[in-house]
């Protein structure tokens, strides 16, 4: 189905072609009458959890069936799980479909584009040394918006936790 809607490449994307392609796409899409980012979503059927214990910052992001998402970009690597749903992914090279229950890891760096066959709840979980929860929701904490920006934050680091050392 998501080959259906965009026009995924024939072959594997180099990552500096894909960032490219996936960034393209995204200012393609916001052009679209009705696209939303996250913050919009929430008002239209789609619903966001938080939760923080030491360390441990976890978001629950559900989203409606027939969606299309391109995620921001991941800031570090942390592991995801899929407890509901069913998924199309797209990251460079295929398109993947996973099905709830699914557990996976998210590389630093990854900016995703997917489509949501059912309503999806895609749950992450990211090491914090923060102990207050709304700074996790500010752009350059968790994600962020370009692949310029992820390289001007992480300077190339795989982990946040590399910056303050």
């Amino acid at each position: 189905m998501l080959n259906e809607l965009i026009n995924i490449p024939e072959t594997p994307l180099s990552k500096e072609d894909y960032r490219v392609w996936i960034e393209s796409l995204q200012a393609d899409i916001c052009k679209i009458d009705g696209a939303m980012d996250r913050h919009e979503s929430i008002n239209h059927g789609y619903t966001l959890e938080e939760a923080l214990t030491p360390g441990i910052y976890v978001r629950e992001y559900t989203m409606p069936a027939e969606q299309l998402v391109i995620s921001k970009v991941h800031l570090q690597t942390h592991p995801f799980l899929i407890t509901k749903g069913k998924v199309s992914v797209y990251n460079g090279e295929e398109v993947v479909t996973y099905e709830a229950p699914y557990k996976g890891v998210t590389p630093a760096g990854t900016k995703r584009i997917l489509y949501t066959h059912t309503e999806t709840s895609w749950i992450t979980f990211h090491p914090t040394d923060s102990d207050e929860l709304e700074i996790h929701d500010k752009n350059g904490v968790i994600t962020c918006d370009t692949f310029e920006e992820y390289e001007e934050i992480t300077g190339g680091k795989k982990c946040l936790s590399d910056l303050q050392q």
